[in-house]
């Protein structure tokens, strides 16, 4: 089960899930998705920053605590002084971090992990085809907010490791965009959004708490966010579309630009998204 769960922010308030108002951090992907001892593994994220931008950085642990990794917080002190080190400096600085677990600092660093060739020491031949999870840990800050997410991504010999969704196509009133492509909407004009999965849902080998393995198929969650106008529940388009999640979108009463993203989750850590650019006149 992934968890992505936030642990500080420097402004809770009771706005919907769905409103993009304050720093957020929406999404981790990790590719692959279950690896394997060894596997080297790369992270993309998809978050949002008022302003838009924001720093990231990312550590990765395999015996990480529900606090997250363990590291010397000291040793961040001076990450805002990077762009105007010396390249030896910021060579000595970033290696530092690396030797306390570091695996990205973005922008620059794209986060990425080798998972330790004993990850799985210690467990029997049947757990470790049920493997354990590893703690990646980003801080995001961008003045004066920050905010700390935890994201689980499991390390197994699973014979079906899980592989990533991903959201295939989107519609706006029943017409596909392409990829990249956005859309003009009205003001006050609602609009209705579908998102789909690309291909079909995954089957999964599952061993239950009686040793005895199971075939299950995936149950999708949908999340849907953006930065301007509102976005309504979820509504049924029927059982036969059961990789599809359909949302109304009611654009702002004032002209702008905006974002909208649909994420799906697997249940099994494995997340995908598609955004979509909005220009409202």
């Amino acid at each position: 089960m992934t968890l992505l769960l936030l642990l500080a922010c420097s402004d809770l308030n009771l706005s919907q899930e769905w409103d993009l108002d304050r720093l957020r951090l929406l999404a981790v992907r990790a590719d692959p998705a279950e690896p394997r001892p060894g596997d080297t593994v790369a992270f993309t994220s998809l978050g949002y920053a008022p302003e838009g931008a924001y720093t990231a950085i990312w550590f990765a642990c395999v015996a990480g605590s529900e606090m997250g990794c363990s590291f010397d917080p000291s040793l961040l002190e001076g990450v805002e002084d990077l762009a105007t080190m010396t390249p030896e400096e910021q060579a000595a600085f970033i290696a530092a971090l690396q030797a306390a677990g570091l695996i990205g600092l973005q922008p620059g660093f794209e986060p990425a992990w080798v998972v330790p060739a004993d990850a799985l020491a210690g467990l029997t031949e049947d757990e470790a085809l049920e493997g354990t999870s590893a703690t990646v840990q980003i801080t995001l800050t961008t003045e004066p907010d920050t905010e700390l997410v935890l994201r689980r991504v499991p390390i197994s010999l699973a014979p079906t490791p899980n592989v990533n969704p991903d959201v295939g196509t989107f519609e706006v009133d029943d017409a596909l965009l392409a990829a990249g492509e956005g859309f003009t909407a009205s003001t006050g004009k609602s609009y209705d959004l579908t998102a789909t999965l690309l291909g079909e849902l995954e089957e999964y080998a599952y061993v239950t708490t009686d040793g005895v393995e199971e075939l299950r198929t995936e149950e999708l969650e949908w999340r849907w966010y953006t930065d301007m106008g509102a976005i309504g529940a979820s509504f049924s388009i029927g059982d036969d579309e059961p990789a599809s999640d359909a949302i109304s979108w009611t654009a702002p009463d004032e002209p702008g630009t905006g974002v909208i993203h649909a994420v799906v989750l697997d249940g099994r850590g494995g997340m995908g998204w598609w955004s979509v650019a909005v220009g409202v006149e």
